[in-house]
């Protein structure tokens, strides 16, 4: 068999995960390891929808900025003096130069391309161009850097490459109300930064069950059983569902205490819940007594991913003399750290063409979600790739 034989999806494969849920299986092997499906991924999901690019409190003074990138593009997030958060594309408006290279910075007065020195406001005009003077009918109000759609939503900074994109607010519609947790106004306490060896699916799936923890998570049970979640839910464009807290636990942290008050105007079910939330197609994030924490999830290759993590604390918290994030910073690096390393295990795995798809457990019911949304939404590149083959 040629490998892209091997990486042909079949029909019946596509079918079997879109039966009902308790005659449903998961995914087969090609989404997971072809190449061609993963450049379909990328444009037809990631330079489509709306990407969580970070909190805003990155974003907090003017001259603040953020990079980022998926595919061959490249966006620019900053704060203005106007206070305002805008986003452009990654190349100079002279030759297409790349103009910033770290993932974040600050005191940013203007952008400058470091080829031939045209230069930018932080508000994308173009404001100086070196003997473009001498050119005939030039203009500097024509060559702004070009602009990427920008959307703030519960504090959290999204773009969206795709000009006709719905607003994200339209899109977010059906999306449970956060706003008893003020999540716009705290503040960035810990980030990291992983890469790992895996497709950005298999991040996204293994976040959305805990029938994993047992075996994965030895920290996690003593704190919230793995049997603990509620109902499962989804939406247009996310799915989700709680997990409840131990008896004697406040938090998620290797003691389940922590010194840190619960965010102000929870409800008392918020107090003994952990949500969680897949929003499409690639930020997780999950909402605890006391913290919020987000993984936003960068693919690079078919079989290779950045993932960057924030924790956000209440600003009350941060002001404490004593703040110190690392009880939660700790116990959820760990995990990660479990977590990526069966992931890469599991890409070893979806490789093969030994490979044959199980059946769900009842704990994977926002896996079967997740993967349904991925079909409706990659149906047509999928079937350009698929044999035909119907039994």
């Amino acid at each position: 068999m040629s490998e892209s034989d091997h990486n042909l999806l079949r029909r019946a494969d596509i079918e079997a995960t879109r039966r009902p849920f308790a005659e449903a299986r998961p995914l087969a092997g090609p989404p997971y390891r072809d190449p061609r499906i993963f450049a379909a991924e990328v444009e037809t999901l990631f330079l489509k929808m709306w990407l969580c690019v970070g909190h805003q409190s990155l974003l907090g003074s003017s001259g603040d900025y953020l990079m980022r990138e998926i595919g061959d593009e490249s966006v620019i997030v900053t704060r203005g003096d106007d206070g305002s958060i805008r986003a452009f594309y990654n190349v100079c408006r002279h030759r297409g130069t790349r103009l910033l290279d770290d993932a974040a910075g600050t005191g940013l007065n203007c952008i400058r391309c470091p080829y031939h020195s045209w230069t930018y406001g932080l508000d994308g005009s173009l404001i100086a161009a070196p003997l473009m003077d001498e050119v005939e009918g030039f203009d500097k109000a024509d060559y702004g850097l070009t602009p990427v759609r920008c959307e703030t939503w519960n504090g959290f900074v999204f773009v969206s490459f795709d000009p006709d994109a719905a607003a994200l607010s339209g899109c977010l519609a059906d999306f449970p109300d956060l706003s008893r947790f003020g999540i716009e106004r705290l503040g960035l306490g810990a980030t990291h930064e992983y890469e790992l060896a895996a497709n950005w699916k298999l991040v996204c799936e293994n976040y959305g069950e805990c029938y994993h923890c047992p075996t994965n998570h030895p920290q996690l049970n003593p704190v919230s059983h793995y049997r603990s979640g509620g109902d499962s839910f989804q939406g247009e464009y996310f799915c989700g569902g709680p997990m409840r807290l131990n008896d004697g636990c406040a938090t998620m942290t290797m003691s389940g205490q922590t010194n840190r008050e619960p965010i102000k105007g929870l409800d008392p079910d918020d107090l003994r819940l952990v949500q969680y939330f897949n929003i499409y197609p690639g930020f997780l994030l999950s909402l605890h007594p006391d913290y919020v924490l987000t993984h936003t999830i960068w693919p690079l290759a078919a079989d290779r991913s950045v993932i960057r993590c924030e924790w956000l604390f209440a600003p009350e918290a941060m002001e404490r003399d004593d703040f110190d994030p690392s009880d939660a910073v700790d116990f959820w690096h760990l995990t990660n750290e479990q977590d990526w390393a069966i992931c890469e295990r599991a890409q070893k795995g979806v490789r093969s063409r030994g490979y044959r798809p199980g059946r769900y457990h009842g704990l994977e019911e926002t896996i079967y979600f997740f993967d349904n949304w991925y079909l409706r939404s990659m149906e047509t590149p999928l079937l350009r790739n698929c044999d035909g083959d119907s039994g």
